[in-house]
This record gives C-alpha cells, structure tokens and sequence, in this order.
C-alpha cells in the first residue's frame, strides 16, 4: 500500500511516517507539506499506476490552501486516474463546520483526530482493504 501524507507540519509528518513504516503493508511513505506540493506531486505521480498513493491522509488546517480547497482541486483531476484512491481526513480540528463538510462528502473514507497512532492507522487501512 502507497500513502501519501499531507500536512504543514513536520513533526507531524515525521510521527506518521514512522507509524506508516511500522506496518508491512505500507510500500511507500510521501510525505508533503502543503496542498500545494500535493497537487504538483499527484499530477506528475498519478499517470503512473505503480506510483499512485492508494491512501491520502489530509489535514484541513493548513495555510494558502486548506485540505477543502485542495479536494476542489483534487476532484476535478481525470477521475480515471484518481478513482481508487482513498482520502482520510487527519485533523485536530473540531469545529463543527469541518464535521459537516466530511459528512457531506460521500468520497471521503474518514475523519481521524490527530494524532495518529497505529490503532487507529491500522483501522483505517482495515476499511480500505474491506
């Protein structure tokens, strides 16, 4: 399993690349640190098959573009091309307007609270494979 982590905070992102390399379904760890940087990657990535992130995990909260806008943007991509691939939400955030966005979203798998640890990155790549 390829997952590709998008936040704008490294230390965050360095937990979650050790809670990802500690599970041997993982393949390939990516770690972003913008929406941004995200967008640029998938477009130059999501062509090929075998460098397609099966998981995204999205933080909402992040500067110049937030996890919402960057969806926007990620949904208007061929959907050929991103259609098995899963978006969690991986947020502190609990501002309610943020749980009514998810649950309006039917193409989002799930809303995690950070941080993340191995349970709870387990359970999530439990319901990807189900």
């Amino acid at each position: 399993m390829r997952i590709l982590f998008i936040d704008d905070d490294k230390a965050t992102n360095f937990l979650n690349k050790h809670i990802a390399k500690k599970n041997a379904s993982v393949s390939s760890t990516v770690l972003v640190d913008s929406a941004f940087e995200a967008i640029d990657y998938l477009e130059k990535k999501i062509v090929n098959p075998e460098d397609r992130p099966d998981i995204i995990f999205l933080d909402i909260n992040m500067p110049a573009m937030n996890g919402w806008e960057f969806l926007d943007v990620f949904y208007k991509i061929d959907s050929g091309l991103i259609k098995d691939i899963e978006i969690v939400i991986l947020s502190s955030s609990d501002d309610p307007s943020d749980i009514n966005q998810f649950k309006s979203r039917n193409t989002l798998l799930d809303f995690v609270k950070k941080p993340l640890d191995s349970k709870l990155f387990n359970d999530v790549l439990l319901k990807v494979c189900s």
